[in-house]
């Protein structure tokens, strides 16, 4: 079963690999917004560009150039002159006794363009037909027996791969035809027209664009989505694999760390709790005992008994019974999972407890804070750094090196030996100055 996985895994890992490379586009206004896709926002943007007397600073020569291009589209069968220009009338959401059609742009008793916008929506009930059979346009007085029949004109401008329109007077021209047009128009009149209206006209041809048409990040996602479900069986697999590791790993690291830092030793403590490590470890010239707070999903604390203190039995504890003063190495398996499978880093923070007791925590942040001086020689020649954080006081990060080791989970190990050693075990002096911070704190700031 091994081989069929890893031969599957490979074969995943070229098809991955021959995807082009494509990061994600930035959204458009419309789509921070949400409304990317609203076909009342595009109607809005759309009329504001055509109508001339908006303070857009193109005049005419938007809606010109569109009629001009939809005049050439042999299947509308539309005529203007560019003498009507000046007579031309636009409105939108036109009342009739039969709906509302979404735009109509007119010279009187010439011609109208009665157009339908649809975006993702589909056409409602007998729409098209019955806007060509109304006998009035009456919201805004235009009787078509007032223009001649070969004036009437209806565009259901939608996108291409939308159905076609029930009414066939209708003829479907896409959204994405307009834009080819709108980008056109920009190209041919670059830096004629004011800054911020042609920023905002491309603005609304790139959010027709990034609903409409799929980008290279957008084909590479649906890949990845179709090798997903391809590959379902063997990745659920790997993944049920990884975590029954990961969960027994959970409850092995602290026994796992012990045997791999120099000169550990399992030790039995009745006041430990059996499911956690007791280790002696060597500090300096002394062995002090310390406990790995194995078996938690997320905050697994590695410290020295002494820095854990049950303040009003004045008594070294394991559990979280407050009050109580805590100080310790921490590598949080939950939190920072990700990390270290995808990026194999371990991140290792000194950590004073905040919801222990809140005089002992503000007065070690204090004094830790106070102590930088002496702290930041201590911690030249390790992958410590202070961050100035009154909770995690220290922060390391340390490979996870895959390759040197038979496992992951050997290379976690080796990781956390480093920090600990760099933070404890092989640094005396950093030792020596948290424990002295921890005795002052208690000794001075905590009344008991």
């Amino acid at each position: 079963m091994a081989k069929r996985i890893t031969s599957q895994v490979a074969e995943l890992r070229q098809r991955i690999a021959a995807l082009p490379d494509a990061s994600e586009p930035p959204p458009t206004a419309l789509q921070v917004l949400g409304r990317g896709g609203q076909e009342r926002d595009w109607q809005q943007f759309l009329v504001h560009f055509l109508s001339p007397e908006e303070a857009h600073g193109l005049n005419h020569a938007l809606l010109e150039h569109v009629l001009t291009a939809l005049a050439d589209r042999s299947e509308l069968e539309f005529a203007f002159s560019r003498f009507e220009i000046e007579e031309i009338h636009i409105a939108q959401e036109v009342v009739t006794e039969q709906g509302r059609p979404d735009l109509l742009v007119w010279v009187p008793e010439e011609w109208f363009l009665c157009f339908e916008l649809k975006v993702h929506a589909s056409e409602g009930m007998d729409q098209t037909p019955r806007y060509v059979d109304i006998e009035s346009f009456d919201g805004i007085g235009v009787e078509k027996d007032d223009v001649p029949r070969d004036g009437h004109n209806y565009v259901f401008l939608a996108p291409e791969d939308a159905s076609s329109p029930e009414a066939d007077e209708f003829v479907h021209l896409s959204w994405e035809w307009l834009v080819g047009e709108m980008q056109s128009f920009l190209m041919e009149s670059y830096d004629e027209y004011p800054a911020r209206t042609t920023a905002q006209l491309k603005e609304f041809i790139d959010t027709i664009r990034s609903e409409l048409t799929m980008t290279e990040y957008e084909e590479n996602q649906q890949e990845m989505v179709e090798l997903f479900i391809e590959n379902y069986d063997v990745i659920t697999e790997l993944e049920d694999a990884f975590d029954e590791e990961w969960a027994s790993f959970e409850s092995s690291w602290g026994t796992r760390l012990a045997q791999a830092l120099d000169d550990a030793t399992l030790v039995e403590d009745a006041e430990i709790p059996s499911e956690y490590a007791a280790v002696s470890l060597p500090i300096g010239d002394e062995q002090r005992q310390w406990t790995f707070r194995q078996g938690k999903s997320d905050w697994s604390w590695s410290f020295p008994k002494e820095w854990w203190t049950k303040l009003d039995e004045q008594r070294q504890v394991s559990e979280t019974a407050k009050p109580n003063a805590r100080v310790g190495f921490v590598h949080r398996l939950g939190q920072n999972r990700d990390e270290a499978v995808r990026d194999n880093t371990l991140i290792v923070t000194l950590r004073n407890a905040p919801s222990g007791h809140d005089t002992f925590y503000n007065g070690f942040a204090t004094r830790f804070s106070d102590a930088a001086a002496e702290i930041r020689p201590a911690i030249a020649d390790t992958n410590y750094s202070i961050t100035g954080n009154k909770s995690n006081v220290l922060r390391g990060e340390y490979p996870i090196e895959i390759d040197a080791h038979e496992s992951f989970f050997d290379a976690y190990i080796a990781a956390l030996a480093r920090a600990i050693t760099q933070g404890a075990i092989g640094n005396p002096d950093l030792y020596s100055t948290i424990d002295r911070l921890y005795a002052e704190t208690i000794e001075e700031d905590v009344s008991l």
